[in-house]
């Protein structure tokens, strides 16, 4: 009989390890709660810069979140951005194309994330792009939303629907964590 835990998503996928160790990203960045126990969910959100002149994509940064602190964090968000986030993900996500990836690879989540999920362009084709996805223990979940790659062009436009407040309280979330400089987090947008 498969086991009730084997049923509940698929093993993390390769791109959403730690680009340093290939280990799981296994504390929350805010509380250092240990995601594998598996009593809360987290979101991973990666950014990632290619340099065409190198032919090389580096991982700008990583961070895993719980649930708990990422509620608190959302809940930080202007209502206005909030507002303007969401109309824009339900006027210009392309969810079918996003769902005949997901049917054609329904064991590979990475191509799952091989375009841009609002403009459609390929990840081959971005110099900037942002993916994210959803996670319980050591499993991939999709039952909330599915994973997501989300390109510059796209992130420069859902930036510019984030009210100032929202801009000062993500700027404050990098500052406290990674330290990058405004130049490279401008387009940072917490899905």
């Amino acid at each position: 009989m498969e086991d009730q835990e084997e049923k509940e998503g698929l093993p993390i996928p390769d791109i959403f390890l730690n680009s340093d160790t290939k280990a799981p990203l296994s504390h929350c960045i805010q509380c250092d709660h240990d995601l594998m126990q598996g009593d809360r969910f987290y979101m991973i959100e990666k950014v990632f810069k290619r340099y065409l002149q190198l032919d090389s994509t580096q991982v700008l940064f990583e961070y895993a979140v719980c649930s708990e602190c990422y509620e608190r964090m959302r809940g930080a968000l202007s209502k206005e951005s909030m507002t303007n986030l969401s109309a824009y993900m339900m006027t210009n996500t392309d969810f079918q194309a996003m769902q005949l990836r997901m049917q054609e690879h329904p064991e590979d989540p990475e191509k799952w994330l091989s375009h841009c999920m609002i403009k459609g362009m390929p990840k081959e084709d971005l110099t900037e792009f942002q993916m994210g996805a959803c996670f319980k223990g050591d499993k991939l979940v999709t039952s909330f939303m599915p994973p997501f790659m989300i390109g510059n062009v796209a992130m420069e436009e859902m930036n510019e629907l984030l009210s100032k407040e929202t801009k000062d309280e993500m700027d404050g979330f990098m500052d406290d964590n990674f330290g990058i400089p405004p130049e490279l987090r401008k387009d940072l947008v917490l899905i």
